[in-house]
């Protein structure tokens, strides 16, 4: 049952986090061209995306990268039973509205004092992540047949832009939205070779980042994601290989049992009243996974620094 439910987590991990590239066809997105240069792709990307376009970023990959999503998510849909793909989305969903529904419960609780999490930014991320889901609720991926016949391009294309727009709308702390930054991207080619390029990358409020790029089938994106695509494609195909509907079907019934009881605790969640109800009843089974994710969101704060005041 572990086995199966680690290669199951896995290939959908692959496949999600593939699916913001994803779209089908070579049709460019209308008035976008891509430069054959890797600062004017970035520069056009950047735009595009400024103008809730995000369809851009297919334009941006390799021809073979796109065969490579298609084939997945078309395997994944065929090999995946359909109860268990709606009933684990459905939950996914219903998780995250009852968190945001019950969040200054479970903040002010001494479980969640206790971690050490940002508390404001938990409590932001809960509200954005509950209007993103609303989205994906109405999209064609909410269900295992939506999936298998969708088109990624128009996905992207509405979906994508839907709650990309809403990301626009966020006002920080400090008063600046998150794509300020594309507004005032300053890209600096250092290094250009026949596949290689190393670019300098600032805005005005983060200090300039050096990036590797690499070109892959006439495309420019991140060298990063050059090395890394073909092993994680890889262990996708791997792991859909892995398991069969056969195998599915003797794990099925442990699957929606284990659905059951995840759906159990999220009720249990839904109808608590005071902190100390959460510490008493949902604490010492989320205490850890809270410290956890504290220490992962600590760790999303490396990258760009905020540039020093004078």
């Amino acid at each position: 049952m572990q086995i199966f439910m680690n290669r199951f987590a896995s290939t959908f991990g692959v496949l999600l986090l593939t699916l913001g590239f994803a779209q089908q066809g070579d049709s460019a997105t209308p008035g976008a061209t891509l430069p054959d240069t890797p600062d004017g792709t970035v520069v056009v990307i950047a735009q595009q995306l400024l103008d809730h376009h995000p369809e851009i970023i297919w334009e941006a990959l390799p021809k073979s990268y796109r065969t490579d999503i298609n084939e997945i998510t078309s395997t994944f849909a065929e090999k995946m039973d359909p109860e268990v793909y709606n009933r684990a989305f459905s939950l996914m969903m219903r998780a995250i509205e009852v968190l945001d529904d019950r969040k200054d419960i479970i903040l002010a609780s001494e479980t969640f004092r206790s971690s050490g999490a940002d508390g404001d930014e938990i409590r932001m991320g809960l509200a954005n992540t509950q209007a993103y889901i609303q989205t994906l609720k109405a999209s064609e991926i909410a269900t295992l047949e939506g999936l298998g016949k969708v088109d990624w391009r128009q996905f992207l294309a509405t979906t994508g832009a839907e709650m990309l727009e809403h990301a626009a709308s966020i006002e920080t702390d400090d008063g600046a939205y998150p794509l300020d930054d594309l507004e005032t991207l300053k890209v600096e080619t250092l290094n250009l070779s026949d596949d290689r390029a190393t670019l300098r990358i600032s805005s005005a409020d983060h200090e300039p980042e050096e990036v590797e790029m690499a070109r892959v089938e006439g495309r420019w994106i991140p060298a990063e994601m050059a090395d890394e695509w073909p092993k994680a494609i890889a262990e996708a195909r791997q792991a859909l290989a892995e398991y069969t509907p056969e195998e599915m079907a003797a794990q099925k019934t442990q699957i929606m049992m284990f659905f059951g009881m995840a759906d159990g605790l999220i009720e249990q969640i839904a109808s608590l009243q005071t902190p100390e109800e959460f510490d008493a009843a949902i604490g010492p089974m989320l205490a850890p996974l809270m410290g956890i994710a504290a220490m992962g969101m600590m760790g999303d704060n490396e990258g760009w620094e905020e540039p020093e005041e004078d």
